[in-house]
């Protein structure tokens, strides 16, 4: 399989706010063949993906959290495609986490995020889904949909003496 190669920052296409699919896009062909790539691609690299990141202005990600340095104390969270999402509640509480991008390389800051989001998305069937995520899960949501929003985590950064250097792995 090919691994896709990751847009770095300073593309337009990490700005671009991106437009809902139709159902029939979701389940094209051409879609369905994309969604293992972007697995593939992210697997041992990230817990999540937007198609952004892999240059296509697509309203979908995808997510997959397992137990790897450096976090090893998260809980897992399974595949999961995400297209089409939508923020529909975000908690009044919010913490600063630490966050990195694939498409921002070796760099980590502190950015603001709420405690739990209820997300409403469609998976790769077309079929609808409501749920609400806490603690990693939520943070994870929260940066894959902001790429789909162009948004990026260091404009969530309050404060700027949080950014360094780093080999890590994060989002």
């Amino acid at each position: 399989m090919k691994v896709l190669s990751i847009v770095q920052f300073g593309d337009p296409v990490l700005r671009q706010k991106t437009k809902p699919m139709p159902l029939a896009q979701i389940r094209s062909s051409q879609i369905q063949k994309f969604i293992p790539l972007m697995f593939y691609t992210m697997r041992n690299i990230g817990v999540g993906l937007a198609a952004p990141q892999v240059g296509l202005p697509l309203r979908l990600a995808v997510i997959e959290i397992k137990p790897l340095d450096p976090r090893l104390e998260v809980e897992p969270f399974p595949k999961t495609v995400v297209i089409n999402p939508t923020i529909l509640k975000y908690s009044k509480k919010q913490s600063p986490k630490w966050e990195g991008c694939l498409s921002l390389k070796n760099v980590a800051a502190e950015a603001m995020r709420s405690n739990s989001v209820t997300v409403h998305y469609w998976d790769e069937k077309g079929k609808p889904h409501t749920q609400q995520y806490t603690g990693f899960a939520a943070q994870v949501f929260q940066h894959e949909i902001d790429h789909l929003n162009g948004i990026l985590y260091v404009d969530r950064v309050k404060d700027i003496k949080t950014l360094v250097s780093t080999n890590h792995k994060f989002i």
